[in-house]
């Protein structure tokens, strides 16, 4: 007998759909706490076939380099978290093929501008795709996804956090730590908690939308940055802080501060099994655009993005990197070469089981 199963991706339909939503309907109370922890988390994707109406001027308007670059054989926009990873590569493609090949370091944001100015040829998002990030002829390639650690000040002895405990801390729930379930038993700062959070691209889908859907969900404590190596500081000066960020941002970034890596409902983000199934709940996804057309430059972006994509398959765990391979083998949904949907019966957060061997006895200081 089959029941109805909650998922990100919304209901499974069986044939006691019905009488599960009138049992709902009728005791709406039951399922309170979870239904709530499932209706804070945000989407992971949207509508993959938008299209944005620009005029045919615009469309017919080729990449255009700004004019202290003219002389760029290819022009890359790189963000904070996919510039340290891939421009190595870029300039060791660059250097064989013996071109000029020019790469600017920014955000989504400043990618996103470049890209509706047709002023690069290749541009990188760390999450997925708004509505107007869908120009005319602007194609998406996943390069693969990355799980969001939870990071606590070094001296902060907890080890694990359920996954709406993590929700319940951002959203202002608990004050203190010792009010948390999971660290109860814990001696821990009588200070309140200090949530710290980078709420970059609030438009975009993904991210730390997994956690909360928006930015009016965060406590009024929270305290929030703008740049990867803030976030890192605010946390590791702080006993009572909490951050988010992926395991090869703090890598990169460590000189900033040491930090105490928390594993969510006693799975470590480095465990990629559990970010595949679910099981892990907040990760972030990354994109490299090229456009259609024909001619030399096009075919070199689309050269360098193909060679891109191989070294992440080959390379991708040095960068915490979850490969496009991995994931459509785990039943994540592709269109051509953009990830576009979870698989079907994505848990939601309420959902993920703590494990039994809790990573309490682990040190990931």
């Amino acid at each position: 007998m089959k029941y109805l199963s909650q998922t990100k991706n919304g209901c499974l339909f069986t044939r006691n759909c019905l009488i599960t939503f009138m049992l709902a309907a009728i005791s709406p109370l039951a399922s309170a706490a979870g239904g709530e922890a499932a209706s804070l988390q945000g989407d992971a994707f949207l509508d993959h076939k938008y299209v944005k109406k620009m005029k045919q001027e615009w469309v017919d308007k080729s990449v255009t380099y700004d004019k202290k670059i003219q002389n760029a054989d290819l022009v890359l926009s790189l963000g904070q978290q996919t510039y340290p990873a891939l421009s190595p590569i870029v300039k060791k493609m660059a250097k064989e093929r013996g071109i000029n090949v020019v790469i600017q370091q920014g955000s989504c944001g400043k990618t996103a501008k470049k890209l509706n100015r047709k002023a690069v040829d290749v541009g990188a998002y760390c999450c997925p795709p708004m509505k107007k990030d869908r120009l005319p002829g602007l194609e998406f390639h996943t390069v693969g996804i990355a799980a969001i650690a939870f990071v606590t000040h070094e001296s902060n002895p907890l080890k694990n956090i359920t996954s709406v405990e993590a929700q319940d801390i951002y959203r202002g729930e608990y004050v203190q730590w010792s009010e948390v379930p999971s660290a109860k038993k814990l001696n821990l700062t009588s200070e309140k908690i200090q949530p710290v959070v980078r709420l970059h691209c609030k438009k975009r889908p993904g991210h730390w939308r997994h956690l909360l859907k928006n930015e009016d969900l965060f406590s009024p404590r929270t305290f929030e940055v703008g740049v990867i190596p803030d976030m890192i500081k605010q946390v590791s000066k702080n006993e009572a802080a909490i951050g988010i960020e992926t395991m090869y941002m703090l890598d990169v970034h460590k000189k900033h501060g040491k930090l105490n890596v928390l594993t969510v409902d006693g799975h470590e983000p480095q465990q990629e099994k559990y970010v595949l199934n679910g099981q892990y709940p907040i990760y972030r996804t990354y994109n490299l655009t090229t456009w259609v057309g024909e001619g030399k430059n096009y075919d070199l972006a689309k050269e360098f993005v193909a060679e891109l994509k191989s070294h992440v398959e080959k390379n991708g765990e040095e960068y915490g990197f979850i490969s496009p391979s991995k994931l459509k083998k785990a039943g994540w949904v592709f269109d051509g070469d953009e990830l576009i949907a979870e698989p079907d019966g994505m848990p939601v957060i309420h959902e993920h089981p703590v494990a039994k061997d809790s990573a309490a006895s682990h040190d990931h200081s």
